[in-house]
């Protein structure tokens, strides 16, 4: 059976939460020395003598912080610990909060260009120090993909989320729960695999394998998401464009892309096109795709600074217009945004 070297980064959570001052106190996350003593996974039990092919190196965030916290900075620093180990292991497991998970596996996905190693998030609804806690099953598989040659498994070598034995492509899950095991679907995408008995991976629905590590770590924070309503007035917004206090707008529309019917759009997308502002549409359904023009009240975005989001997550709109305009000049970044970059969209 052939060894496997994997990184474990913990950054915080729910997973590592304990009542520090007293039983009726706020949970707050506790350090890596005291979550170590209650995994068996990683401390060298004779209980998880299945591990004994897998060597661990462990890191944490300083200071651990609650997901809800995340910035991203945060995300430079996960991505930016990962880069300096990358050559040494084959595999990469972030523990992470589940509140901002799925945004920062999203960002991951972008940031690792040419990537050829799993990069798997997971983290728990329940402490590792409750009774009952899911953490335990949760991190054992997410080891088996980071760890993949020791059990002989598909290399997935993408961002990924590995959660309640579903395995699912970074920029295309969501939270979709704060009290079930399984929090995290994938609604527009199939699971890139299942960890029953037998462990299942799609390899048909995976990503190639890199051939280069290229990282881009910039994120600009000049964006704003902003999700239509039943009377949403855009005069605020366009007040924000027109004073250019941001670059871009993830706008989450009615249906397949549909506005009310007001003459302020048709004056916020000619204000974005004088600032340069890009405007990336998204849809406010889990199921679905943009599809701009199908309806009338989808026309006034007709415009070469409003870009299709099509069927994408909206974490991964948020991220990808974040990192877009963070590391690429205005004009590169129209055609960017709309490209397929990490498997987040469906362009068909």
């Amino acid at each position: 059976m052939a060894k496997s070297k994997v990184f474990i980064l913990y950054t915080g959570g729910t997973f590592g939460m304990q009542a520090l001052d007293s039983a009726k106190s706020g949970l707050r996350p506790g350090s890596w020395d005291q979550i170590l003593q209650y995994m068996p996974a990683v401390n060298k039990s004779p209980y998880f003598d299945h591990f004994k092919n897998v060597s661990f190196n462990f890191a944490a965030l300083d200071p651990v912080v609650d997901s809800s916290d995340i910035s991203t900075d945060t995300w430079k620093s996960i991505s930016e610990t990962i880069e300096a180990h990358y050559n040494d292991h084959d595999g990469f497991v972030v523990i992470h909060g589940t509140d901002t998970m799925a945004y920062t596996a999203s960002a991951l996905s972008f940031v690792f260009q040419g990537l050829s190693k799993p990069i798997i998030l997971t983290g728990s609804q329940l402490p590792v120090f409750h009774p009952r806690t899911d953490a335990i099953t949760n991190l054992s598989n997410a080891i088996y993909i980071a760890a993949y040659k020791s059990f002989d498994l598909i290399k997935v070598p993408e961002v990924c989320i590995c959660f309640n034995d579903d395995i699912l492509r970074g920029n295309r899950a969501v939270k979709s729960s704060t009290l079930d095991f399984e929090g995290f679907s994938s609604p527009n995408f199939r699971n890139l695999g299942h960890l029953e008995q037998d462990i299942l991976i799609n390899k048909n629905l995976l990503l190639e394998d890199g051939l280069q590590l290229d990282m881009k770590t910039g994120f600009s924070r000049k964006v704003v998401n902003v999700t239509i309503f039943p009377g949403y007035d855009p005069s605020v917004l366009l007040k924000l464009v027109t004073d250019r206090q941001i670059e871009g707008v993830v706008l989450k529309t009615f249906g397949a892309g549909n506005l009310p019917h007001s003459d302020k759009w048709t004056e916020l997308v000619r204000a974005c096109e004088e600032n340069g502002v890009l405007i990336l549409a998204t849809t406010q359904c889990q199921n679905g795709s943009i599809d701009l023009g199908k309806y009338k009240s989808s026309e006034v975005l007709m415009s070469d600074h409003v870009i299709p989001g099509f069927d994408i997550t909206s974490e991964a709109a948020l991220t990808k217009l974040m990192w877009v305009i963070g590391n690429y000049p205005f004009d590169e970044r129209a055609a960017v945004l709309a490209s397929n970059l990490r498997g987040e969209i469906s362009l068909a």
